[in-house]
Formats: C-alpha cells, sequence, structure tokens
C-alpha cells in the first residue's frame, strides 16, 4: 500500500508538471489573433487570457473526460495494472509535450493523452490477457474500437474543414473590409463586431459553461431551445453598443471583438482541457481510494468505479488554473509556439522558420498554375476590381505597426475557430482545439495573400511540418507509452521509479538546453527589434559577428590539420559541429541581411555595402574551411597513409602561422587597426612556394596520388582562405575612411 501513495504522489506531481507543459503548448491557440495583431501590449493581452482561465477553472465540468471517454475499458484492468496504465500515459505526456514546446511546434494535448491511453491500455491488457491464458482475441474488451477511429475521423475533417472555412470567410472578409480600415471600420465595424461577439458569445455558452456545475440541466435546455433568440437580440444588442462607442469614444470595435475572443478562447480552454490534464491522476486518485476503501488485493480489485461520472473537487480546478496562469506568464516555451504560428501567418515578409521541400514546392506550383488559368476565366474588370479590394499598405505604415497580421484577420481566426469547435461539441464530435485555431489561422493567411511568391514554399512547408508533428504525436504516443507500460509491467515499482528519475532528467535538461538558445536568440535579435539602425550600430554589429565567425574558423582549422597528423577522427566531428552552426548562423545572416541594410541610415551607402561585402566573404571562408575540413575527414576515416615527416611539418607550420595571422586579423577588426599586409603577403609566398615544390614533388614521383592531392587542397584553400581574411580587413578599414 505504501508503495501505491508513493505512485499516488509521483502521479499528482507529474500532473502539475502536465499542465506547465500543456499550457506552454495549448498557449497558442488563444494568444495567437491577440498578439499577432498586436491588440494590446503583451501584459494586457496575458491579463485578459489569464481571466479567461480562471474563469474557466472555476466553470469547468469537473467531468473526467479521459477516464470515461471509452478509449479503453477500465472495468478489464485490476487496480495493480491499471496504475501502470496511468503512470505510463502521465511520463509520456510529459516529455512529448515538453519536446513539441522545445522545438516551438502546437500540437493537441488531447490527442496526445488518448493515444498515450490507447498504447499503454492496449499493451498491458494485452499481457494481462496473455498471463491469463489468452490471446489477441481479448482486445475488443481492452478497447474501444469505434471510438477511436471516430476521433481520428474527427482529426483529419477539422484540419481540412478549419483551412477551408477558415479561407472562404477571410477571403469575404477581406473584400468587404480590405487593408484600409478606417474607412471600411465606419461603415461595417458595428455590424461585423455584432455578428462576432455574438458568435464568441454563443461559443461561451456551449462550449465555456455549457455542462458547468454552476449551471443547472434546465438552464441548458432552455439556452438550447432559445438559441436562434439568444443569437438575434444578442447581434442587434452588440451592433447598436458598438456603433454608440464608436461614435462616443472613437474606439475600434475591432480591438473589443479580439480580446473578448481571447478571453472566451482561453475559459474554454481551461473549463474543457485543464481536466484532460490533471484527469488521469485524479482518475489513479480516485481508483486508489477505492482500492484501500475495499479491503481487497490489488490484483484482484477492478475498476469499473471509472465508467462512472467522477466530479474532480473545484479547489483541485482552481488550483490548477492558478497553475496554468503562472505557466502563462513565466514559461517561454510557450512563446516560442506562439511565435512559431504567427511567424507563419505574418503578412510581411521576414525571417522563416522552416526550410522548403519537395511537398512544399509542388503544391505551390500547383498553386500558382491553377491561379494562372482563373485568371483567365474571370473577366478582366472583376479581376482588377478583386485587386484593389487587397491593395496593402505602404511599407511604412506596417512597419510602423510592427503587428505580424490586422485586426481583421485576427478577429476572424477567433471567431470562426470559436464557431467551428461550439458547433463540433454540440454536435458531439471529437474536434481538436489546436488543429481548428491553428488551421483557421492558417486558412485566413492564405487568403489574405500572407504566402506570396517570396514566401509561400517556407510557409506551407511550415504548415505540413505542423500537420506532420500532429501525426507524429499520435504515433509517438502510441509507441512510447505502450514501451512504458511494457517496461513497468515486468519491472514493477523499480521501473516505475526509474522511468520517472528518467522523465525528470529529460525534463531538466531539456529546460537548460532551451534557456541557453533562448539567451542566444534574443541576443541575436536585439538589433532588429530596433526601428533605425545608425551606422555605427550597424558596423559594430557586423564587426562582432565577424570576429565570433573568425574565431570558429581558426578553432576549426586548428581541429582539422592536427587531426591529420594524429589521425583522430573525433576532433574533425567537433570542427565539423562547429561549421554547421557557422553554417546556421550564415543562412540567418542571409535572411536577415535586407532588413539590417533597410533599417541602416538613409543614404549611408558604405555600411550597407559594408554588410553585403562582408556576408559574402564569409560565405568565402565558410566554403574553404568545410572544404579543408572534408578532405581531411575523407582522407583520414579511409584510412589513407598519414602525411610524411616533409609534409607533416608542412601541415604543422602552416596551421600554427594560420592562427597566428587570423588571430592578428580578429585584433586589426576588434580595435579598428589598418590591415595586416605584411603577414597575409608572407603566407601567401610561403604557400606559392610549397605549391611549387608540391609539383616539383608529383613531377618526380615523390609524392603519392592520394596525398598529392590531398597536399594540393589544402594549400589552395588555405591561400583562398588568407585572401578572405584581408579582404575582411581591408573591407573594415574601408569603411572607418
Amino acid at each position: 500500500m505504501n508503495f501505491y501513495l508513493v505512485l499516488i504522489v509521483i502521479l499528482m506531481t507529474i500532473a502539475v508538471v502536465d499542465l506547465i507543459v500543456g499550457v506552454s503548448n495549448d498557449a497558442v491557440n488563444f494568444l495567437n489573433s491577440a498578439i499577432g495583431s498586436r491588440v494590446a501590449s503583451f501584459r494586457v493581452i496575458l491579463t485578459v487570457a489569464s481571466i479567461g482561465i480562471l474563469c474557466g477553472s472555476l466553470f469547468s465540468s469537473g467531468m473526467m473526460e479521459i477516464a470515461r471517454n471509452g478509449i479503453f475499458n477500465p472495468s478489464y484492468f485490476p487496480f495493480d495494472k491499471i496504475m501502470i496504465v496511468f503512470m505510463a500515459v502521465m511520463l509520456t505526456d510529459i516529455i512529448l509535450l515538453d519536446f513539441f514546446n522545445s522545438l516551438g511546434l502546437p500540437t493537441s494535448t488531447t490527442v496526445s493523452l488518448i493515444f498515450e491511453l490507447l498504447g499503454a491500455a492496449l499493451v498491458t491488457g494485452l499481457l494481462l490477457a496473455f498471463d491469463s491464458g489468452y490471446g489477441f482475441e481479448k482486445w475488443p474488451e481492452i478497447i474501444n474500437y469505434s471510438s477511436a477511429v471516430t476521433i481520428i475521423i474527427g482529426i483529419f475533417l477539422s484540419v481540412f474543414l478549419s483551412f477551408i472555412v477558415g479561407s472562404i470567410v477571410q477571403h469575404i472578409a477581406r473584400i468587404i473590409f480590405t487593408f484600409k480600415l478606417k474607412k471600411s471600420l465606419r461603415k461595417y465595424g458595428a455590424i461585423f463586431s455584432g455578428i462576432a461577439i455574438t458568435a464568441i458569445i454563443y461559443f461561451l455558452l456551449i462550449k465555456g459553461a455549457k455542462g458547468s456545475s454552476f449551471i443547472t440541466d434546465s438552464q441548458v435546455k432552455w439556452i438550447s431551445a432559445n438559441t436562434v433568440v439568444i443569437v438575434l437580440i444578442s447581434m442587434v444588442f452588440w451592433s447598436i453598443i458598438i456603433q454608440v462607442l464608436m461614435w462616443w469614444k472613437k474606439i475600434n470595435p475591432l480591438k473589443i471583438v479580439v480580446l473578448l475572443g481571447t478571453f472566451s478562447l482561453a475559459m474554454a480552454f481551461a473549463g474543457n482541457d485543464l481536466v484532460n490534464f490533471i484527469g488521469v491522476s485524479v482518475a489513479g486518485l480516485v481508483s486508489f481510494q477505492a482500492w484501500t476503501a475495499s479491503g481487497i488485493p490489488a490484483s484482484d480489485f477492478t475498476l469499473g468505479i471509472l465508467n462512472e461520472k467522477i466530479v474532480t473537487p473545484t479547489w483541485l480546478l482552481l488550483v490548477g488554473g492558478l497553475v496554468m496562469v503562472a505557466t502563462l506568464w513565466t514559461n517561454s516555451k510557450s512563446r516560442k509556439v506562439t511565435e512559431t504560428e504567427v511567424s507563419l501567418g505574418r503578412q510581411d515578409d521576414g525571417d522563416e522558420k522552416f526550410k522548403p521541400n519537395l511537398v512544399s514546392r509542388a503544391l505551390v506550383g500547383s498553386a500558382v498554375w491553377i491561379g494562372r488559368q482563373i485568371e483567365k476565366i474571370i473577366p478582366e474588370r472583376w479581376s482588377r476590381i478583386l485587386s484593389i479590394r487587397f491593395e496593402k499598405e505602404s511599407s511604412g505604415d506596417i512597419a510602423a505597426d510592427q503587428a505580424s497580421f490586422d485586426l481583421i484577420r485576427a478577429s476572424i481566426n477567433l471567431v470562426v475557430a470559436s464557431v467551428l469547435i461550439a458547433y463540433g461539441t454540440s454536435q458531439k464530435l471529437p474536434l481538436s482545439t489546436t488543429f481548428v485555431t491553428f488551421m483557421v489561422a492558417m486558412g485566413s493567411s492564405f487568403a489574405d495573400q500572407a504566402w506570396g511568391r517570396e514566401s509561400a514554399v517556407y510557409r506551407v512547408a511550415g504548415v505540413i511540418n505542423v500537420i506532420a508533428g500532429w501525426l507524429v504525436t499520435a504515433i509517438v504516443a502510441l509507441l512510447s507509452s505502450g514501451l512504458l507500460a511494457l517496461i513497468m509491467y515486468y519491472t514493477g515499482n523499480v521501473g516505475a521509479i526509474v522511468l520517472t528519475a528518467v522523465a525528470a532528467f529529460l525534463l531538466i535538461r531539456s529546460h537548460v538546453v532551451f534557456s541557453r538558445k533562448e539567451k542566444e536568440e534574443k541576443a541575436d535579435a536585439t538589433l532588429l527589434e530596433q526601428k533605425q539602425l545608425s551606422a555605427q550600430q550597424a558596423a559594430e554589429e557586423s564587426r562582432k559577428n565577424t570576429i565570433q565567425a573568425l574565431e570558429t574558423i581558426q578553432s576549426t582549422l586548428e581541429k582539422s590539420l592536427r587531426a591529420l597528423l594524429s589521425e583522430n577522427t573525433e576532433p574533425l566531428r567537433k570542427a565539423h559541429t562547429q561549421l554547421e552552426k557557422l553554417k546556421t548562423q550564415n543562412e540567418k545572416l542571409d535572411s536577415r541581411i535586407i532588413k539590417f541594410v533597410r533599417k541602416m541610415d538613409k543614404g549611408n551607402l558604405a555600411t550597407g555595402r559594408l554588410y553585403i561585402q562582408v556576408f559574402d566573404l564569409m560565405q568565402d571562408l565558410y566554403q574553404s574551411t568545410r572544404l579543408i575540413n572534408d578532405v581531411i575527414m575523407t582522407h583520414v576515416v579511409n584510412h589513407h597513409n598519414p602525411p610524411k615527416k616533409k609534409y607533416a611539418d608542412l601541415t604543422e607550420t602552416i596551421e600554427k602561422q594560420i592562427s597566428v595571422f587570423i588571430k592578428k586579423s580578429i585584433t586589426a577588426i576588434a580595435t579598428q587597426q589598418q590591415p595586416t599586409f605584411d603577414e597575409a603577403l608572407h603566407l601567401q609566398h610561403f604557400i606559392n612556394k610549397k605549391l611549387d615544390e608540391l609539383v616539383v614533388d608529383i613531377q618526380n614521383d615523390e609524392i603519392g596520388n592520394r596525398m598529392g592531392l590531398l597536399q594540393t587542397r589544402l594549400l589552395l584553400e588555405m591561400r583562398d582562405l588568407i585572401d578572405a581574411v584581408l579582404s575582411l580587413q581591408k573591407a573594415y578599414a574601408n569603411n572607418l575612411n
């Protein structure tokens, strides 16, 4: 009994952790539109969302949906085995969700829990059946097959339906309002806001408050019977109120819509998903209490009680809500997930988080071809009118606003997602809040022509990656929870404790790694957050990046050349890793270089030219160093002969001289000194001389083919590298003048 009490404590602790990682991922559902449209300050947005979460936790139905949803049959399992299922589910869930949070990818917490339950229950149930002398024929008694299939179909339907509906509604809204909102809002703002607020209130009634302990069954029936009247009265009432406020206080009605929508989605999230995060742990607690009171051995006590309606204590729901609010304000992983969705839907160009792939290229190519065919069919006059409706504000206005998209799109995202989720709930369809909100946002982005020819392949690739991540979530959740259940089934108490320790280690390690990366990204993004860069700021930023790159080049050259002499592949691999990081940094700079130049003082050609020239030279440096690392790696891993004394001494001499040269170059660039011409000329003369000697050795057949080819490539690439470093010094020296 004592050990099961320990397991209950572990389960309740994991429930708190699951709340943290869960809200870190699901925060994107209700924060995306408000943050992306910059409807208010970040603090105001979080405050509105926090109030929604607290209200949702108080109005939560308290129904343990996961325990009673029919994915598996609890009455089939004795107490000792169902504890294995619960432990496997919760351990898998926190690791899986934290992994997606670290990647910044939104995934469905509900789907992950469902498939974790499916995997753990199926494995544990089948093992139990085998021990009882049965086989696979028992699986229909363990798993509710029809329920699982319904959920999977609902997932795919919600993905495609949400994208299509979001696209259509946003397209219509943009034709009505255009991108020039000031004029159109005066005409249609009150009516649109009245409709939007009514839709959100309807969503709150159906999804947020329905079934809660604060609303009786008779009140729910009255709401259902009078839905049409409530909707019509609400629409008229709010349209009038908004119009009066627009005349009286000159307010922007869309801000009310977006903030109310943020509140409603946050409330619905807490009211419905909160119990999903803690439901399994609470089911474990209820099971433990029932078993303790029964006096029956753990292996004989079955859990039919979990098929009944179980009410979670209100105080526990409130504590859960407070944990979620605290996470919302303090956990940076939730902001990383939100940034991913906002970046995929932003209206302007910028850094792309995803690389294009064959599928994204094929889809974009097909869309371009279809678009051209449609243009041939649509009358020219219609096409011209539509083009005018989709004309965007000037780049200057957008830069000043700094919003990823405007309030119309934010409002459509919230209203359409609210309506779809409310409808799905009323029809008892297993819609995922994450899937619906994400795909509506992507559909509205597509309709708003945010995915232009400059960014479409990157954005589509991002959407494909996220959708693929959803599928991976289900598969990994199923297999991982099943594997953990298998381990605990055969290892018992020891296995449960060890797996808990491993999960704790992975979470701590993930937090440490994420914190380090976040600091690097914040430092990297500091200058881009400024509206204008002075020539001095731009030059200093360029100089800092160049010095860091040169230090990496010097370090990797040293490792690679010394590895050739020692025939040790480990330094070569470390050097390769360093070069991969340098490549990633160069790619980031490549995507931002135009932004930097655009932010510089107008007319400052010298600094703009410096930035572009330095980037080109850094590419040359990377390519030369990478080639040196590659040819040495090929030579060493294939066990070719090491250099004889003459060329071993040459390699050692050149390594030392180039290291000294690069260090002097770093000092010259950092302290704004004149280029080190003498050192560069001396090195170039030395390498040219050694090239001549190499040619003589080759002609006299004094060096083998492999070694001759290796030495030729090393000398040529190092000569190119010296030229590039010297050119960098000249570029900075000329910029000073």
